[in-house]
């Protein structure tokens, strides 16, 4: 029985029948809770499914519950093909197929088919509800704390990354191979946003008197962000390239305190890809922590990051001389404009200053788009980006662009 209308439980009662066998339940008597997020920007329709076995007993003792997370595509097909529905769903069921077994902070994932363009579905266990853990309440301004735990558990991401790619070097690449593309390609809209986003904070800077010569000199060096930067930025170059996340945000980590002490675990891996882990790095702070991101900042934050790589390196086996803090420190110096980059036009989402949600990408021109998501939160964002600008260029992020 599904506590909706009977129309809304049909796809229920299918996928049930696929999934059966992994639940270890009383199918034969059974009742489903179910509810849907109604406060993030997500690109594919998410539904909290609860199984509720022994549903008719009137001991409660009797009944067991099964916490789901369901992954489906939007029954849009602007919206899939805007945003690369099928490359997403591909991404992230190759990673919990293949990748998935050989890390174990994860969801378990119950159920995956990648049936393009508009079946494709992915079951995961709810660690919200099974294990307690939590998403973080505050968007941006994060507590270091929760920066921090964020920060630990990519390092061990990453250092597994590593660690696969050298014992496990032509299964690791082959992986590699069949991630699809879902974000930086040819005929991507995100180069529109990119480009319209990146000179907002150097004209904000402008308008306050700020140095004419710098200013200058950022206008024209960010005019065609896309082409001249970011695709540079998300190449691949070793010995540092790694697994990353692609998505890294605080919308994508669960917390959770073991032992008096804040841990993390990721989610969502539709945007995976090969490349610096500045990628990841720079995205989180960029947009969780503007505010506090200085030079002292980001030296703490690498050296938490460090330290924990190195020592998930040692336990795993791998030489760790060629990962120096030094050489991570100069990687985030040539890369660290990536996450800024990003912060340009989806800060104030995190923020909360917009009501567009994912699914107006389909609906607006992307031209209206671009300028709109350039504009969002006003003056307040626009001075949050521009003194982040400028912080970033005291801890030596801009010398690749100025010199």
């Amino acid at each position: 029985m599904c506590e909706q209308p009977e129309d809304d439980c049909a796809w229920i009662d299918d996928l049930m029948g696929k999934i059966a066998d992994k639940l270890d339940k009383n199918f034969d008597d059974i009742r489903y809770e179910v509810s849907t997020p109604t406060d993030s920007f997500c690109v594919s329709t998410l539904t909290f499914l609860n199984v509720i076995a022994n549903s008719s007993s009137d001991n409660s003792e009797k009944q067991s519950v099964t916490n789901l997370v369901v992954k489906r595509m939007s029954p849009e097909a602007d919206l899939r093909q805007v945003l690369k529905s099928s490359e997403q769903f591909h991404n992230e069921i190759l990673f919990y197929e293949w990748y998935g077994k050989h890390y174990d902070n994860l969801p378990r994932c119950i159920y995956a088919k990648d049936a393009p363009p508009a079946d494709s579905v992915i079951v995961l266990e709810n660690m919200v509800s099974l294990r307690g853990y939590s998403l973080s309440q505050l968007k941006y301004d994060i507590s270091l704390d929760y920066t921090l735990a964020a920060v630990r558990e990519m390092a061990r991401f990453h250092a597994n990354s590593y660690a696969m790619k050298e014992h496990r070097r032509e299964d690791f690449f082959a992986f590699v191979d069949n991630i699809q593309e879902a974000r930086f390609y040819p005929e991507t809209n995100v180069k529109m946003i990119f480009d319209e986003s990146a000179t907002r904070s150097v004209e904000y800077l402008c308008k306050q008197g700020y140095d004419e010569g710098l200013c200058d000199k950022l206008q024209a060096r960010f005019e065609n962000t896309y082409n001249n930067l970011i695709l540079k930025y998300v190449e691949p170059e070793e010995p540092l390239a790694i697994l990353c996340h692609g998505d890294f945000t605080i919308n994508n980590t669960l917390f959770k305190k073991k032992n008096g002490e804040l841990t993390a675990m990721l989610i969502d891996f539709a945007l995976i890809r090969y490349g610096s882990p500045i990628l990841d790095l720079s995205t989180f702070l960029s947009l969780h922590c503007a505010n506090d991101l200085d030079k002292d900042m980001l030296q703490n934050v690498l050296e938490v990051y460090h330290k924990t790589l190195i020592e998930n390196l040692e336990e795993n086996g791998v030489d760790s001389d060629k990962f120096t803090y030094e050489a991570l420190y100069e990687e985030y110096k040539r890369k660290g404009l990536f996450g800024f980059f990003i912060a340009s036009f989806f800060l104030s989402v995190q923020m909360d200053r917009t009501e567009l949600r994912a699914k107006d990408a389909s609906t607006m021109d992307m031209d209206e788009w671009a300028r709109t998501m350039r504009t969002l939160g006003g003056d307040e964002v626009s001075e949050i980006l521009a003194n982040m600008l400028l912080r970033l260029k005291d801890a030596g992020c801009l010398d690749h662009v100025l010199h």
